[in-house]
């Protein structure tokens, strides 16, 4: 197994309580048997091993993602502690870069978390989501009360003292796309990863035949790639590399391992969605090495067979290589685990095909170009804009579907 990324779950609880989320409110509880801080001597631990496991693995850069419940709980001199020992432990490893983000809900976001982040490095995304009105249906305090004008205080206290503010907002279909892509742009936010609803085949609450992720993610794609000021958006420029081939951009989640605030060692947090305890391996940072999580059999199929074990509709989908089967928590049922296409399949399948069309007219210009398999991925968005401008051609895509199913 190989991984890039540490998400340390400084803090198992949150001064919010949001109606979606897989933390709290799909069904796992076990966040109550856990200390709500991780403590300093964890430190130590996670940092012994780390450092083990880049020798082995040869990395160059590794990053630590401090996440919570909300991380801001955690006090400041947790931070400062952790990432002076991860800096002097990179000095020793030569040619190795660390680096530091932090997910917070922005509630706690003020001038001197502002001026630690600048210390320490630290890159700071706000989770948020679009409009007032979309924003407080969910994400709501422990009162109830909504959170909005808060977050939206934090977000521009952020584009002050840091210069920058990336979002991530968790999709609401209720909500018109064009708003709420206008919300973002009001707010000069730098960029919005937008993450489809953790639904399961038990819970999935849409009609499969109306595909109403895949229609809500089209609308906002054509206002965005039609957009001469648009921010980023990493879920389209991800597809759209995949769909060019111009980089190994997988969005791969497998590529983190996540520690909980008591030290165990589990896959990503959103297969908390599964049930009461699914993620639980067993394993401690205090006792086991990372690459012991393929011991436990949800490790094992999370990190060595996620995209290569699908179930054979995945296996003969002509886009297959694109969506990679979707997320593994988007395709768990009860009665057979993971052997299922995503419950976003159809809608997978129009979205991708529509964002086909949009490109489709581009590709002779860009295998013209000799450099198109090393590019970047913010790279390619700029240069379909040049041959866009230089052609004087329309994005917007048809909504006939390219690929037969």
């Amino acid at each position: 197994m190989e991984f890039d990324a540490l998400i340390l779950k400084v803090a198992s609880r949150c001064n919010l309580n949001c109606s979606y989320c897989f933390m709290y409110n799909l069904g796992d509880t076990t966040y109550k048997n856990q200390p709500k801080l991780m403590s300093y001597s964890s430190i130590d631990a996670i940092l012994e091993k780390t450092k083990k496991y880049i020798i082995s693995h040869n990395k160059k850069e590794f990053s630590f993602i401090f996440h919570g419940g909300e991380p801001l709980l955690m006090k400041k001199d947790f931070y400062r502690t952790f990432v002076t020992k991860a800096n002097n432990i990179e000095q020793e490893l030569d040619g190795v870069t660390f680096k530091y983000d932090i997910q917070t809900n922005g509630v706690l976001i003020d001038k001197e978390w502002c001026d630690l982040f600048r210390e320490l490095q630290i890159y700071p995304s706000i989770s948020i989501d679009g409009t007032k009105k979309a924003h407080d249906m969910f994400r709501v305090d422990h009162k109830g009360k909504g959170s909005y004008e808060i977050v939206f205080k934090g977000v521009h206290l952020l584009k002050k003292e840091i210069g920058y503010a990336d979002i991530v907002c968790v999709i609401n279909t209720n909500e018109e796309p064009s708003e709420v892509y206008e919300s973002f742009k009001k707010m000069k936010v730098n960029s919005v990863n937008f993450l489809i609803p953790d639904y399961t085949h038990d819970n999935f609450p849409f009609s499969k035949r109306e595909m109403v992720m895949a229609n809500w993610l089209i609308t906002l794609f054509d206002i965005w790639i039609n957009d001469n000021d648009r921010y980023k958006i990493p879920m389209f420029i991800g597809l759209i590399n995949r769909l060019l081939g111009v980089t190994d951009i997988t969005d791969n989640e497998s590529r983190v391992l996540v520690i909980e605030t008591n030290g165990e060692i589990e896959a990503v947090d959103s297969l908390k969605a599964c049930g009461e305890g699914f993620t639980k391996s067993g394993i401690n940072i205090n006792t086991h090495d990372f690459s012991d999580i393929v011991g436990v059999p949800l490790g094992k199929l999370y990190y060595e067979d996620s995209t290569t074990k699908l179930c054979s509709k995945c296996l003969q989908c002509p886009i297959m290589e694109v969506c990679k089967g979707g997320r593994l928590v988007h395709r768990f049922k009860k009665e057979n685990g993971f052997n299922n296409p995503s419950v976003y399949c159809e809608d997978l399948i129009k979205f991708i095909s529509h964002i086909q069309h949009a490109l489709i007219q581009l590709f002779p210009e860009l295998y013209k170009n000799e450099n198109v398999d090393i590019m970047e991925s913010d790279d390619i968005i700029m240069y379909i804009d040049k041959i866009s401008q230089e052609n004087k051609k329309s994005l917007y895509a048809s909504d006939l579907e390219f690929f037969s199913t």
